[in-house]
């Protein structure tokens, strides 16, 4: 089978041209202008679309093993591909928690079912108790890539001292949820009007820099890799640039929830916008939208968290944290990037891919693909005889509410937003997976 993606921009080692490109069962064969079309079985009109690699999500949870009503590992994979993902790293803050190789080659087994790549990360700490490191050792030998205690930060130093040691000897990723957990205690929400609004406790900035700082200063002179999770604060993103600056070996997120929806949206109540860390001020929030417009920040992750609504009704300060996002993660990002960079009415892509407009879509590409890619020690590229895992997307297409449908939990806070671009195909090794923004049934 011969595909031809027709009069198209392909997105190509972080910049874009426009070409076409061939793909023939399994691998892409040719980018360039002009491919003969004589030859091939079908032509996918591209005009005004953008063709790009498989997004990689770094912060994902697949809710396995865990409580059935949250959500399903098979539903949030199919909602991963509507997204236009095709890899996914799922965290470990599971019930049980995977702390031991034998409950990760239990998930894996799950996941080799999925349409999608899952990275399966395994805990720091045994329990995620933050006390004792796992057997780093046996998790590696068995294929662990990463470790995490996501949902909480390690708040003994010397016990995340040791974790970076570890990273160090054994070549793995440590991913930190930085927060410190004193300074955070009981707190629901931003500090400021949201907390002032509501006369909850809050989650200051400071909770969050405070261990980010601590942290780089630990890699110091310990040669392991550390990635930081979910950033949400002004501070935390200078300490990472310096670090990065001083030649640390450190990668950073940002969630696309941060990036659009600043902190007055949970002035209502509504408990689809409670997450940690916290919506930020607006203030903040351009802060970190420019940590991606300038290259700062390596990826953008969902931490795309599904809660069935028993756990998101009450109030406020009992609602669990926690949002999904994952199908609605590209246009999410896209939207708010496009409100910074442009004033006015909005208007479409131009044909100059050196303006400001095509500049941040690159950014954010990047952000999907590339930057997550090299986090994992991988790379990809839309390049001859490479397997031909792609999106279409329509970077212009016109407002929409994003359906939800593809979840089984309803806490979306996207529900209601009007969200610029659209994830139009989605190809996995030559197959069509996602046709128009549906997934594809085998």
């Amino acid at each position: 089978m011969r595909t031809l993606f027709a009069g198209g921009v392909v997105f190509v080692g972080g910049r874009f041209c426009r070409a076409d490109l061939l793909m023939e069962e399994t691998r892409v064969m040719a980018v360039d202008r002009g491919l003969d079309r004589s030859d091939v079985d079908r032509v996918v009109v591209c005009e005004g679309r953008v063709i790009a690699p498989t997004f990689i999500d770094l912060h994902t949870h697949l809710r396995y093993p865990g409580v059935d009503e949250d959500d399903d590992p098979t539903s949030i994979a199919r909602a991963a591909l509507v997204g236009g993902y095709g890899v996914i790293v799922a965290m470990a803050n599971t019930q049980p928690p995977i702390d031991r190789v034998e409950r990760w080659r239990e998930a894996n087994s799950l996941f080799a079912t999925l349409p999608i790549e899952v990275v399966q990360a395994a805990t720091v700490t045994l329990g995620r108790e933050g006390h004792r490191l796992v057997d780093f050792e046996r998790l590696v030998d068995a294929g662990v890539e990463i470790f995490s205690d996501d949902g909480s930060g390690i708040q003994d130093s010397s016990v995340m001292r040791q974790a970076l040691v570890a990273s160090a000897e054994f070549g793995v990723l440590i991913a930190q949820h930085s927060e410190d957990a004193a300074l955070a205690a009981g707190g629901v929400v931003n500090d400021g009007v949201a907390a002032d609004a509501l006369g909850v406790a809050s989650i200051p900035e400071v909770a969050e820099s405070v261990m980010v700082a601590r942290d780089i200063e630990l890699l110091k002179g310990i040669p392991g890799r550390l990635h930081l999770q979910h950033v949400s604060a002004r501070e935390s993103l200078n300490l990472f640039r310096q670090a990065k600056r001083e030649g640390l070996r450190i990668s950073a997120e940002v969630t696309p929830h941060h990036l659009l929806l600043p902190d007055t949206r949970v002035l209502g109540g509504d408990t689809r916008f409670k997450v940690n860390p916290p919506l930020r001020s607006v203030p903040t929030q351009m802060a970190l939208l420019q940590g991606v417009l300038d290259g700062s920040f390596d990826a953008v992750a969902t931490d795309h968290a599904p809660h069935p609504d028993s756990r998101k009704r009450g109030s406020y300060q009992e609602a669990a944290f926690g949002m999904v996002g994952i199908s609605e993660a590209m246009p999410a990002t896209w939207t708010a990037l496009w409100r910074t960079i442009e004033s006015g009415e909005r208007r479409k892509l131009g044909s100059d891919l050196a303006s400001p407009e095509w500049i941040a879509l690159g950014r954010l590409l990047s952000c999907l693909t590339s930057g997550p890619a090299e986090v994992l020690g991988r790379s990809i590229r839309l390049a001859p005889q490479a397997r031909a895992d792609l999106v279409v997307i329509d970077p212009s297409a016109e407002p929409r509410e994003i359906p939800s449908r593809w979840y089984r939990s309803g806490n979306s806070p996207y529900r209601g937003e009007m969200l610029i671009g659209r994830v139009d195909d989605v190809f996995l090794a030559g197959r069509q997976v996602v046709d128009e923004g549906e997934v594809v049934d085998a």
